[in-house]
C-alpha cells in the first residue's frame, strides 16, 4: 500500500511519513517519562538528552520502516561519491560548522560554571548524532528521495525536489512552539527550510546520506556546544533566542545551492539517481 501510494501521490505520501514521525517524537518522550515513574527513577536525574536519544532513535526506526516498506532500504548502503568527497561537496556547511565551532570554544565557554559529568557530555553528543540519523533519514532519504524520483533528475525536477523538500523540513520545526516562543519558532522554521534546501543539494549531488548525518550532528552540537559542556542553554531557550537576523540564512545557504546545482555540475545527480527514476 505504501509503495502505491508513494508512486500515485508522492507529496501526500512525504506529507504521511512526516506527519507519523513527528507524531513519535510527541509521543515517545511523555511515554519514556510514565514508564520511568512506574519503575521508580527518580526523573530529576535523568539527563534530557538521553531523553532526546531515545526518542530521535525511535525517529529514526519510523524512516527505516518506510524506507524498508517502499524497497528502498539500499539507500543507506548507498556510497555515492564516497564519504570524504562528499564532505568535499559540502564543504560550505562543514566550513560553517568548523567556524560556529571556533566562536564557541573561543569566546561562548561560561567561566563561572563547572563542566557537566562525563555521562551527561556523552548523552550530549549521543543525542546530537541520533538527530542527525533520523532527520536525514526522514527528510533526505525519504522526502527528499521520493520527490526526486517524481520530478526527475532534470534541473528544473532537481530544484523542485531540494525547495519541497526544504519546505517539509522547516514546516517540521513548527512543533517546537510548544516549547518556544512563537517569532523565534518562526525564524528557525525559515533558517531550518534553507538548509532543508541546501542539505538536499548536497545529497543529490553524493549520492551518499551518511554526509548529511555527519554534517547535521556536526552542526547541532556545535551550535549548542555549551549547553552541552556547561548545562547553560537547551534547544528550547537557545530557539526562542532567535530574531529576525535568521532571515539571512534564506541568502546563506540558497547561494551556495545554487553553486551545487550549476549547470556544470547538475548532470552529477543522474550518475547517482538516474537508476531510481522510473
Amino acid at each position: 500500500m505504501l509503495k502505491r501510494l508513494r508512486r500515485a501521490h508522492p507529496v501526500g505520501y512525504c506529507l504521511l511519513t512526516e506527519v507519523v514521525f513527528l507524531a513519535v517524537l510527541m509521543v515517545v518522550p511523555v511515554l519514556l517519562v510514565l514508564l520511568l515513574a512506574l519503575l521508580g527513577v527518580d526523573l530529576t536525574r535523568v539527563d534530557d538528552y538521553f531523553l532526546s536519544a531515545i526518542q530521535e532513535l525511535l525517529g529514526a526506526l519510523v524512516a527505516v520502516f518506510f524506507l524498508k516498506k517502499t524497497d528502498n532500504l539500499g539507500l543507506l548502503r548507498r556510497r555515492g561519491s564516497g564519504f570524504f568527497n562528499g564532505i568535499l561537496v559540502g564543504m560550505f556547511p562543514f566550513a560553517m560548522i568548523c567556524y560556529t565551532l571556533y566562536g564557541k570554544l573561543l569566546f561562548g565557554m561560561p567561566t563561572d560554571r563547572p563542566l557537566r559529568t562525563g555521562w551527561q557530555i556523552a548523552w550530549y553528543f549521543i543525542g546530537m548524532f541520533t538527530v542527525g540519523v533520523a532527520e536525514e533519514f526522514l527528510f533526505r532519504g525519504v522526502i527528499a528521495q521520493t520527490l526526486l524520483e517524481h520530478f526527475g533528475t532534470s534541473r528544473a525536477g532537481i530544484w523542485k525536489a531540494c525547495l519541497l523538500s526544504g519546505l517539509f523540513f522547516g514546516g517540521a520545526h513548527l512543533t517546537n512552539i510548544l516549547s518556544s516562543a512563537p517569532f523565534g519558532v518562526l525564524m528557525q522554521c525559515v533558517f531550518a527550510g534553507s538548509l532543508g534546501v541546501l542539505f538536499a543539494a548536497i545529497y543529490f549531488r553524493t549520492g551518499n546520506l551518511w554526509v548529511l548525518v555527519f554534517l547535521h550532528g556536526a552542526q547541532d552540537a556545535a551550535s549548542l556546544l555549551a549547553g552541552g559542556l556547561y548545562g547553560t542553554e537547551n534547544m528550547s531557550t537557545a530557539v526562542s533566542s532567535y530574531d529576525s537576523t535568521m532571515l539571512l540564512s534564506v541568502l546563506v545557504y540558497l547561494i551556495p545551492t545554487f553553486f551545487l546545482l550549476r549547470k556544470k555540475k547538475i548532470g552529477e545527480v543522474g550518475l547517482y539517481f538516474g537508476k531510481d527514476i522510473q
